[in-house]
């Protein structure tokens, strides 16, 4: 028999790898020790394709003979990084006492880089930079910049050994410690409406109480104090599981309620289910939730039991209609972006050039707003033969947005926010919250109508804040109170547009300290800040969700981002997406 010569190739690369195999068995016993040969078999969690989201295991190391005070405070903090049985080989490092009175659940304290350590006689001083805190349910808040950590570690002799006899409350994590041992999940409630869901993003340590159990308490205990006045949910107070755990079984995820669940109205029924199932359907292994009251199958209009994981699409935290598309101001007119091609709008806007600058989109896609030019406020219905109408009370504003369907807000000149009706009336809505010095320059509520993103100017600098919104009804423009601004980042200090990416992210055009305009997202969740690049001279931004993010250019022309590349997708001033 005769072999191709690449034939001959291959056969000689495979006897190769198996030569290479088996000599994995005189691997050097060093290298073996550190892989573990006996324990417990412990279930993984299931790791999603994203490598951003996939978890290295925290190995902590038990302290060593002769470790010095301050070895043994380093070693405490590595492990702590480690949830296996509860906080075991962090305990190790703690004398008996200490290890029973020890509460690591108190709350994380994020540092940046490797902490400082100086030992004072018995004591070991530890000083890093605060970036943030995450709460005992898991919900991040950002430190303010140059926040300083400055704790302190009490030790004592314990058989000739070192041991911490006295350690800070909750964790101390860097802020690499906790990308890993840390995945960020949403707990869902409703807007006022009970529309569209909101989310309530926490922390959960990947390694702990299984992720579908710590998910539904989460949900029960209710919204985090910051978001509880902007949020309802169907969820009576006080309610809990019945079984203090949410088995997952052949991919259905099984949530048992106390049996007087079963009493609720159907409305009622049917929100439970909504935030649950939405809730769920962030794991990947669950494909269907069952949801019990007393031991049977809770009875939901509208749905089978079990529910699918995509059985409520209706209430779309993401706040997007279906078939969504990007709208731009041309020197035509403006258009809209679709798959088949770049058509004008219906009504006023579509068929002239009205020299709009800023413009902004109604949530269902049914009106427009904008500035142009002249510092004039035009607002149309998109619909053949609808005419522009001029609204004087708004002219010369600093930003406009769409409140749901028909109610736009604009900052005016004097940096004072007020909402308008479709008739012209307008109200102020009153900001809470802001130091004196602070100028509001744009306020953008999310498509969930219940926060906004406000981008401040601070003196120094113009940053992003998150303002939560209460509201009487959901038709009542005259009430609405924009409340506890709060900084998400801690980055940038140059923030000139805003859009809201997702239900939990924004994108923006930006820069840190002296660095050139581009574009960034932020992760309210995390409080993380990636850059995304941009055009050159960038001027104003769009985003939605799940589709390419629109950047207007002092070039004249509009790019999106595609795959990571900004590409020229058409000639135009400005962007929106419906909001």
């Amino acid at each position: 028999m005769i072999l191709s010569r690449s034939v001959a190739q291959r056969l000689i690369m495979l006897g190769f790898l198996l030569a290479l195999l088996s000599s994995c068995s005189n691997v050097p016993t060093s290298l073996v020790a550190q892989v573990p040969t006996a324990g417990p078999v412990e279930q993984g969690q299931l790791v999603a394709n994203n490598s951003a989201d996939q978890f290295i295991r925290v190995i902590a190391r038990p302290p060593r003979e002769g470790m010095n005070p301050t070895e043994i405070v380093q070693g405490f903090l590595e492990a702590s990084a480690s949830f296996d049985s509860d906080h075991a080989v962090a305990r190790s490092y703690l004398t008996s006492e200490a290890a029973t009175t020890w509460d690591p659940s108190a709350g994380v304290a994020v540092y940046e880089g490797a902490p400082t350590l100086v030992e004072a006689g018995s004591a070991v001083l530890m000083s890093s930079t605060l970036t943030g805190r995450i709460s005992d349910i898991g919900r991040f808040a950002v430190e303010p910049v140059g926040t300083e950590l400055r704790t302190s570690f009490f030790l004592t002799q314990r058989g000739g050994e070192w041991r911490i006899n006295r350690a800070p409350e909750g964790l101390l994590l860097s802020s690499f410690d906790v990308n890993r041992a840390y995945r960020s999940y949403s707990v869902y409630f409703f807007n006022p409406s009970f529309e569209t869901l909101v989310p309530d993003p926490r922390l959960i340590p990947v390694i702990g109480p299984a992720l579908a159990t710590t998910l539904v308490q989460r949900l029960l205990e209710g919204p985090n104090a910051w978001l509880r006045p902007a949020v309802r949910t169907g969820f009576p107070e006080g309610v809990q599981l019945e079984v203090e755990a949410v088995p997952i079984e052949n991919g259905i995820a099984r949530v048992s309620l106390p049996q007087a669940t079963e009493f609720s109205s159907d409305a009622a029924r049917v929100a439970m289910s909504q935030q649950i199932v939405w809730t769920l359907r962030q794991l990947p292994e669950i494909q269907a939730v069952e949801v019990l009251a007393g031991g049977a199958p809770l009875v939901v209009p509208g749905v089978q039991s079990p529910q699918s994981r995509d059985a409520w699409p209706s209430v779309d935290p993401s706040g997007l209609p279906r078939n969504a598309n990007g709208y731009v101001s041309t020197s035509t007119g403006v258009i809209r972006l679709t798959p088949e091609g770049n058509f004008g709008v219906a009504g006023a806007f579509g068929i002239q050039d009205l020299g709009l600058v800023m413009m902004t989109v109604s949530r269902d896609g049914s009106r427009m707003a904008g500035l142009n030019g002249d510092g004039e406020m035009l607002t149309s219905r998109l619909l053949v033969g609808s005419t522009a109408q001029a609204q004087p009370e708004a002219d010369n504003s600093r930003s406009v947005a769409f409140d749901g369907a028909v109610n736009t807000w604009f900052v005016d000149a004097l940096g004072v926010l007020y909402s308008i009706g479709p008739s012209g009336q307008r109200f102020p809505i009153e900001v809470q919250g802001l130091a004196d010095e602070d100028t509001l320059l744009g306020v953008f509520p999310s498509r969930d109508s219940s926060r906004a993103a406000l981008i401040v100017d601070r003196g120094a600098g113009s940053v992003v804040l998150i303002a939560r919104v209460t509201r009487p009804s959901s038709v009542n423009i005259t009430k609405i109170v924009l409340e506890e601004p709060i900084r998400v980042e801690s980055r940038l200090t140059d923030v000139v547009s805003l859009a809201w990416s997702s239900s939990n992210t924004i994108a923006l055009i930006g820069s840190e300290s002296a660095g050139a305009l581009q574009v960034f997202e932020v992760d309210l969740a995390r409080g993380e800040v990636s850059a995304q690049g941009a055009p050159e001279d960038p001027v104003s931004i769009a985003a939605a969700p799940g589709l390419p993010t629109l950047v207007a250019a002092a070039d004249g022309l509009v790019y999106e981002n595609s795959s990571g590349t900004w590409l020229q997708r058409v000639r135009g001033v400005t962007a929106s997406y419906p909001g």
